[in-house]
């Protein structure tokens, strides 16, 4: 049977199909004209507002990377620390030790009485102030912690010296310092700032790279009461702005020497009738007969002067500096222990050894 099929509407009027619906339909274009003239007028619009928008992030793009290298020229430049924090521009400021200031970039710092010393101090030393971003003292300070207070200066300079002089007392002791230029070198007297009637304690710091670590002893070796701090100078981390901060302003406070030849530093020292003692680990089986406790070297400090010798992270003190030093000294574990944890970090170490010693 035929299947029944329905006329179209244009079938029953005769029409073409395009134009009974050009006929049927044309009034609503006419409608949505103003409509599509007006979403067309915001479409364009928005993509001109685009466009704005792009050329304005390149060209913030473009000052950002232009900013950001001169910042970091100015931050690798070898004459010029950027010390951070407040204690740590606190402390330099008021030790007044380094040769020049520059600015003193400020981002929202706390109002605090230290920030408000540091104001002072920065008034009377004429160094200029400067309103910073928090991105430009990020650059500066390599990301670092710095309590929006940051302060150009030129790095921490110390002397070289050659050995511990020979004229000591418990009042003060001698160095003699290496004249880098003519290769001589000459005596210069240190008063001592310690506590209590004994000879000057030393610090010196063999091949310890890690800056926080270096902070951290120089931090406890001024908080205890030792008397001044040598360096090896090789290996040894340098007196940046990160020790600066790690020492909570410490270095700025402390006497400190560096050595460029540690064996002839030990052997023209112990001449002159320093005692060098080395701490190693609990379980280092070297030269087991020269171990002391810290009661024997608090009773060293009766009598003669004492450098307390701390080694690297990993390695500990070098042999041959063993070999040299007249005794060794380490701190006890007071618990049988898992070989996970066999050992302390080298600032920790250090403040118990100091502190079981002087305190």
């Amino acid at each position: 049977m035929p299947a029944y099929v329905p006329k179209k509407a244009w079938e029953r009027d005769g029409q073409d199909k395009e134009k009974w619906f050009k006929r049927k339909h044309a009034h609503h274009h006419i409608l949505e004209k103003p409509h599509r003239e007006q979403m067309e007028q915001r479409y364009e619009g928005i993509e001109r507002k685009k466009r704005r928008e792009r050329m304005e992030y390149v060209r913030q793009d473009e000052e950002t990377r232009y900013y950001k290298d001169v910042l970091k020229q100015r931050r690798s430049n070898a004459l010029i620390d950027h010390l951070f924090g407040t204690n740590a521009v606190l402390a330099a400021l008021k030790s007044n030790k380094r040769k020049r200031f520059g600015k003193l970039y400020l981002h929202s710092p706390k109002d605090t009485d230290k920030f408000s010393e540091i104001m002072e101090l920065a008034k009377e030393l004429n160094i200029n102030v400067k309103d910073s971003t928090k991105q430009e003292l990020n650059i500066l300070t390599d990301n670092a912690v710095h309590n929006g207070i940051v302060l150009e200066t030129r790095p921490m300079e110390i002397e070289t010296i050659k050995s511990m002089g020979s004229e000591v007392t418990e009042d003060n002791f001698s160095v003699r310092v290496l004249n880098d230029i003519v290769g001589d070198s000459s005596t210069e007297e240190i008063a001592v700032n310690s506590y209590g009637k004994r000879f000057p304690l030393g610090l010196y710091l063999d091949e310890i790279s890690d800056p926080h670590n270096v902070g951290a002893i120089l931090r406890s070796a001024y908080f205890l009461g030792v008397d001044f701090v040598v360096f090896s100078e090789r290996n040894c981390a340098p007196l940046s702005p990160v020790v600066a901060k790690s020492s909570s302003g410490a270095i700025e406070f402390s006497k400190l020497f560096k050595v460029g030849k540690p064996l002839t530093f030990f052997d023209e020292s112990k001449k002159n009738g320093w005692v060098f003692i080395s701490t190693v680990a609990p379980n280092d089986s070297r030269n087991k007969s020269k171990q002391v406790d810290t009661d024997f070297i608090s009773d060293i400090l009766q009598k003669s002067p004492v450098i307390l010798v701390v080694g690297s992270e990993g390695t500990g003190i070098r042999t041959n500096l063993i070999n040299k030093s007249e005794y060794l000294v380490a701190v006890t574990n007071g618990r049988e222990m898992n070989e996970c944890v066999d050992s302390l970090n080298v600032s920790v170490a250090t403040a118990l050894l100091i502190s079981k010693i002087l305190v």
